[in-house]
C-alpha cells in the first residue's frame, strides 16, 4: 500500500494534542521546550497537510473545532501505536529499561510524584524512574548541574532553565488540637502569626520561601522562629509536642486535619497559594519520557482542579 504523498509528523500530532489537553499553544511549546511561533507552525503545517481546521484560537486559550475533536482522538490512537512499536523494539531488542532520573522537592516527591510515576509506568513499561529528594533549592542546582527534570515548590528560576507549571498548591498554618489558637472562633491576624512562636522547614525550601515572600509582602519580615527543621515528617512530629505552629503544605497535612490531629488555623489577609513546577535545561531539552511525565503531571492537576471546582459548586 503507498503512503500518502504527505503524512502528519509524529511531532507535529503530538503538540496537536498537547494544545487540545492543555488548551494552550504556550503550555504546549513549554512543555515540549519549543517557541510559541514554532509550535503555531508545526499546528499550520498540520493543517495544510489534513485539509481541516484543528483549533478555535482565542485570547483565552485554543480549543479544538468539532473536526479537531475526531483528528484528536485519532492522533492519540497513531501515537499509541507508536509507542507501541517502541516499546516492542526494546523487547525484541532485550535492551534495559530506560532509566528516568527526576528531581523534586519534598513535598511534590511525597505526594504527587508517586502517582505520576505509577501512570507513566502504566503507560511505558519501559522506564525505570530514579528519584532523588531535596528542597526546592537543592533541586535547581542539581538539575543545572546533571541536566535531568526537577520539581520545585518555589516560584525560583534560572536563565538556564524552562520552567512549566504542573500543578497548584496552599500553604496552611496548623497547630496542634490543645494549642491555644486551635480554640479561636476568629481568623488569626498576619501580624499574630509573626509573633508565634513557628516552627519552619528550613532556608532554600520552597514552603520556607513561599511562606516568607507573603509575610515580607505584608510588611512582616521579622518572624519568631523556635525551630527549622529539614522535612515536613519532623514538623509535624514536633508540633504534637510544642505550642508552636507550623507553616506546612496542605498536601502534607490534608489527612491530619480531617482526622482533627492537627487544626488548620485560618490567616486573614494573608495568601499562601503557590504554584508547583517542573523545570529542566534550557541547553539539554527533555526526553520523550520527561515530556510524557510532564503532560501526566499537568493532566492530573487539571483534573484535580476541575474535581475542586465541581466539589466547590455542589456544597
Amino acid at each position: 500500500m503507498a503512503l500518502y504523498p504527505l503524512v502528519p509528523s509524529l511531532e507535529g500530532l503530538e503538540i496537536f494534542v498537547a494544545v487540545v489537553e492543555l488548551g494552550s499553544l504556550s503550555k504546549a511549546a513549554s512543555l515540549y521546550g519549543i517557541s510559541q511561533p514554532s509550535a503555531s507552525e508545526r499546528i499550520i503545517t498540520l493543517e495544510r497537510i489534513l485539509k481541516v481546521t484543528l483549533l478555535d484560537r482565542t485570547s483565552h486559550g485554543s480549543t479544538a473545532t468539532k473536526s479537531g475533536l475526531i483528528i484528536y482522538n485519532q492522533a492519540k490512537k497513531v501515537l499509541a501505536a507508536a509507542e507501541s512499536l517502541m516499546l516492542s523494539a526494546v523487547e525484541i531488542s532485550g535492551s534495559m529499561a530506560q532509566r528516568l532520573r527526576v528531581l523534586a522537592s519534598y513535598s511534590i516527591a511525597e505526594y504527587l510524584l508517586p502517582q505520576w510515576l505509577d501512570k507513566l509506568r502504566l503507560a511505558d513499561h519501559g522506564i525505570l524512574p530514579e528519584l532523588t529528594v531535596a528542597n526546592s533549592a537543592k533541586v535547581i542546582e542539581s538539575v543545572l548541574s546533571t541536566g535531568e527534570l526537577g520539581f520545585i515548590e518555589s516560584s525560583s528560576t534560572h536563565a538556564d532553565l524552562e520552567r512549566i507549571s504542573v500543578g497548584q498548591d496552599e500553604l496552611w498554618v496548623v497547630v496542634a488540637p490543645n494549642h491555644g489558637w486551635a480554640r479561636l472562633n476568629r481568623p488569626l491576624l498576619p501580624s499574630e502569626i509573626a509573633r508565634g512562636p513557628l516552627i519552619l522547614r528550613e532556608r532554600g525550601s520552597g514552603t520556607r520561601e513561599v511562606f516568607e515572600e507573603a509575610m515580607v509582602h505584608l510588611g512582616l519580615s521579622e518572624l519568631s522562629i523556635k525551630a527549622e527543621m529539614g522535612s515536613t515528617a519532623m514538623i509535624k512530629s514536633a508540633l504534637f509536642y510544642s505550642a508552636s505552629a507550623g507553616v506546612l503544605s496542605r498536601l502534607a497535612v490534608a489527612q491530619e486535619v480531617e482526622r482533627s490531629e492537627l487544626v488548620h488555623v485560618k490567616v486573614e489577609g494573608l495568601d499562601l497559594s503557590r504554584s508547583l513546577y517542573a523545570v529542566w535545561s534550557k541547553k539539554r531539552g527533555i526526553s520523550a519520557a520527561e515530556r510524557e511525565l510532564l503532560r501526566i503531571a499537568i493532566m492530573s492537576s487539571n483534573s484535580e482542579a476541575v474535581r475542586g471546582e465541581a466539589a466547590t459548586n455542589g456544597r
